[in-house]
């Protein structure tokens, strides 16, 4: 429990205590005038500051819920975008992108709101009938008290009883919610897709089917608190209020209490009844906010697949061997779908300084090749090494800062091109990002620019033709100044004259580096020194080039 949820517990105990000295004063200033005495200045004082005080901590028990829901949504937000990181590409493609971000945005939103804004209240509420109860018991009478407390541990059950009910409700909002997401983002990455095959109303109905769910949900969430409202007012309430009233009648005729003190004893009541108002007032942020809580508790709980194992290690750069092969599959075995290898006993070498190429027909595996490289997949058997040493022993991070990567499509980020190329170094000096600009053949175009290197790329680098989006990938793969070079299919979406330009470029980036090149275009693995061919899973020398 943090300071800002206890600093909430103790402003509502705060706030109730006050108030309960206000209604206690109150009933003995209305004792003195039926006894004929006169109203008490220093009396009239005390109470005057008892009901700022009640005010003062009223008012900042919301601010500090803001400010710890504020905290909580940073953090929880954080450990989402962590672990996002942690479960790598292979683990993320298996679950809607849409999904993802509905339970980084939306549900820790919720979680925030919950664990910020309504547990510490509700805690308080639940406890600060005890303390008026103890003042009631010690200011006015004993027994009046005691039966009151026999209607306290009822609310707690409520409130239980309540969300039992209600949790499968929240659930499927949640799932539901999930669900929209999902396919609403579906809708807008594959807009133009959509658009050309004529099947933009036809998403259209099928995202407001989904829109309508939800909003049942939603209503189903908020009719339960409604129902929740009406049984706590009409029943609960009316039925605390009837009591609270009978025995201030029952004592004051009985003489036990004055009518002073009958009036505290009922205005005191009304306190005990916090926390049913909190609950009417707040069911559906509680709801909403456990069902998230469980969702992003779930998904943080998620074991990623390609976690460092234990005694993992990073070596310093004199414990690499640099004369060893740079890359080496030993009999590596690889299925996605268990009993469907894609990899069978796959073997291959790359020297320190050699340039292989790596073809075949699509669907053989190349591309799984390329993600085993870079730590995306896990071999199902076999030993993948790096400069002589296991890579099931290097921390991921590790094998990854041995590679520079030029894939089929550059992603660029909304942000200007200098963004999206100190991505790659974010210490890259002036003189860096230049000579990086000149051997990927960028400089030209990049002084055509009138913002230059500040030049906005656009969202997903739309700005920027296919060609220019490769060349700056090329350009980032010089700044990151790896020994190990990786180019999967990098022309294979580009003219031919973005072709010859980017080809020239990666042949002065592949000088003095290991290289494997993964392609099924002659003229992208025409420099090779070695050609290998994958076929079924096995690797073959290649006597020509396709």
């Amino acid at each position: 429990m943090t300071g800002r949820v206890v600093g909430q517990i103790s402003l509502s105990w705060l706030t109730a205590v006050s108030l309960a000295g206000f209604y206690l004063g109150l009933g003995r200033q209305l004792d003195r005038l039926v006894e004929g005495g006169g109203l008490n200045p220093a009396a009239l004082a005390g109470l005057a500051g008892l009901g700022l005080l009640a005010g003062v901590a009223a008012w900042a028990g919301p601010r500090l819920a803001a400010a710890e829901q504020s905290r909580i949504e940073r953090t929880e937000r954080d450990r989402t975008v962590v672990q996002i990181f942690a479960l790598g590409a292979g683990q993320r493609s298996r679950a809607r992108t849409g999904r993802i971000v509905s339970t980084a945005t939306d549900a820790v939103e919720r979680v925030a709101g919950f664990r910020g804004g309504f547990i510490g209240p509700m805690a308080a509420s639940m406890t600060s009938p005890l303390l008026v109860l103890a003042l009631l018991a010690w200011a006015v009478d004993p027994v009046a008290a005691a039966w009151l407390a026999l209607g306290v541990p009822a609310i707690p059950l409520m409130v239980g009883g309540f969300q039992g009910v209600f949790r499968k409700v929240s659930q499927r909002y949640r799932a539901n919610a999930q669900q929209l997401s999902a396919q609403f983002l579906d809708a807008i990455q594959g807009l133009p897709t959509l658009r050309l095959i004529g099947a933009g109303r036809r998403m259209g109905r099928r995202l407001a089917e989904a829109a309508e769910q939800l909003r049942r949900h939603v209503m189903g969430l908020l009719a339960g608190n409604q129902l929740v409202l009406l049984i706590v007012d009409s029943l609960f309430s009316l039925a605390f209020v009837v009591l609270a009233v009978g025995l201030a009648l029952q004592r004051l005729q009985t003489g036990h209490i004055t009518i002073g003190q009958a009036l505290a004893l009922l205005l005191c009541a009304s306190l005990l009844l916090d926390p049913l108002d909190r609950l009417g007032q707040f069911f559906y942020i509680g709801m909403a906010g456990a069902a998230a809580s469980r969702e992003v508790k779930a998904f943080l709980a998620t074991v990623p697949p390609l976690a460092d194992r234990p005694g993992a290690w990073a070596p310093a750069p004199d414990q690499v061997d640099r004369a060893a092969w740079a890359l080496e599959f030993d009999q590596v075995d690889f299925a996605y779908v268990e009993g469907q290898p894609i990899l069978r006993r796959t073997s291959f070498k790359v020297g320190p300084t050699e340039h292989v190429a790596l073809v075949g027909p699509s669907g053989v595996g190349k591309t799984t090749i390329a993600e085993l490289i870079q730590a995306n997949l896990r071999p199902g058997s076999g030993t993948i090494r790096c400069w002589g040493l296991d890579t099931a022993d290097l921390t991921a991070d590790w094998r990854r800062s041995q590679l520079a990567v030029v894939a089929q499509q550059t992603y660029l980020f909304r942000g200007s091109l200098r963004d999206n190329l100190l991505v790659a170094r974010p210490q890259a000096s002036p003189q860096d990002l230049a000579q990086a600009l000149a051997a990927a053949d960028l400089d030209r175009f990049v002084a055509s620019l009138p913002e230059g290197l500040d030049t906005p790329v656009g969202e997903r680098g739309l700005a920027l033709s296919g060609g220019q989006a490769q060349r700056v990938g090329v350009a980032r793969a010089f700044l990151a100044d790896a020994p190990i070079l990786l180019l999967d299919e990098p022309t294979s979406q580009v003219d031919l004259e973005s072709e010859a330009i980017i080809l020239a470029a990666l042949a002065r980036l592949a000088a003095g580096r290991a290289v494997l090149t993964i392609s099924h275009r002659a003229s992208t693995v025409a420099g090779a020194d070695r050609v290998l061919r994958l076929d079924r899973g096995e690797v073959e020398p290649c006597p020509s080039v396709l």
